[in-house]
């Protein structure tokens, strides 16, 4: 065989061959590792919340020819959690467990995002849908008892429907403290439901008379009441309400200072109320005549809901020199009655001096 025949018979074709193996080698083609979920949105539907923790599968497949490390899993809230391998081998399928814990849910219904992170170049990232709607073991119609604004000395009376989503008796539902001094409650079935209804009546007592309340401003009534079950599951109500004065008459006292006899001076009051004022009960001396006044001059500047003025006459002629009396002012809201306290002096006659210009006889 020639040497020409030797070199384009064996050497080339080694060479070639030799190169496209080289060449392969240095580009062969990778197959990473690719995640895929059977289903990327897990619904959970309503979950009692008193039956404690619950778990569903989702089911992890890895399509690539890698395996797949999971680096860290992100559930996106506080109440789920998602157990599962670390390592998914090539062309394997394995479940992960998603635990959710209703007690920790929010009200209504809850979606969160779940993120499994991986060191897969195709798929870093897979997202997962978490929702959930949690089923309350009881409920209450309302956050909060408020009564508003009320009157000392007088009975108000407020219902909360109370929902029992598991079967209990009545006599098992503890509402406490047992007593309280101000409050009184009574549990009942309600006759349209299956619900009980709470029925809360607050009484206050009247205030210190000595102590300063502002006519325009309210006082903070606050508490709270317990509703206990068997299975040591709680639920608290607020109780609130805004303790205002029936009425307040401005100013507080009323004073003539010194006067002449035979004259008529006249003062003024108003009375305010956050509320409507009633029908007044005015109680004077003879000397002392009350009259409403319709106009809008006020003693003082005031944003009440409701106020009435009145003037206030001394009649001189009648009455002693010192002038020393109460006002009685009654209203249907309070049984306490209002004292004006109303002063003044009249001023004694003096002996007419002699014109200097009469004639002599």
């Amino acid at each position: 065989m020639t040497r020409r025949s030797i070199l384009t018979t064996i050497i080339i074709p080694i060479l070639l061959i030799s190169g496209l193996i080289i060449f392969l080698i240095n580009n062969r083609r990778e197959y990473p590792g690719e995640l895929v979920l059977s289903q990327e949105r897990l619904d959970f539907g309503t979950v009692p919340e008193w039956e404690g923790q619950v778990s569903r599968t989702v089911l992890v497949r890895n399509i690539g020819k890698s395996p797949i490390h999971i680096t860290r899993i992100q559930t996106g809230c506080s109440y789920a959690n998602i157990e599962g391998p670390n390592v998914i081998p090539s062309d394997t399928e394995v479940s992960f467990k998603v635990l959710l814990d209703p007690q920790f849910l929010p009200e209504n219904t809850s979606t969160a995002t779940a993120i499994l992170f991986t060191d897969s170049p195709n798929t870093p990232q897979v997202y997962l849908t978490i929702v959930a709607d949690a089923k309350r073991f009881a409920t209450l119609s309302a956050e909060k008892c408020d009564f508003g604004e009320i009157l000392t000395e007088t009975m108000y009376e407020r219902h909360i429907k109370l929902c029992v989503n598991a079967p209990l008796k009545q006599e098992d539902i503890r509402i406490l403290p047992t007593e309280h001094k101000l409050l009184e409650w009574q549990l009942t079935l309600d006759p349209n439901s299956e619900c009980y209804i709470i029925s809360i009546q607050v009484r206050l007592p009247k205030r210190d008379v000595n102590k300063a309340y502002p006519h325009n401003a309210a006082e903070l009534f606050s508490t709270s009441l317990t509703i206990a079950f068997p299975n040591d599951r709680t639920l608290t109500l607020p109780i609130v309400a805004r303790i205002v004065k029936s009425v307040v008459v401005k100013p507080e006292s009323l004073s003539f200072g010194i006067v002449r006899k035979g004259t008529a001076p006249l003062l003024r009051f108003t009375l305010f109320s956050q509320t409507h004022i009633p029908e007044l009960d005015l109680q004077t001396p003879d000397y002392l005549d009350v009259t409403e006044v319709t106009n809008s001059i006020s003693v003082d500047a005031d944003s009440s809901d409701d106020k009435r003025h009145f003037e206030v006459s001394w009649n001189t002629s009648k009455s002693p020199t010192l002038l020393c009396e109460n006002i009685h002012i009654k209203t249907l809201t309070s049984p306490q009655s209002i004292l004006i306290p109303v002063y003044g002096y009249i001023q004694s006659d003096q002996p007419t001096k002699p014109s200097p210009h009469q004639n002599d006889e």
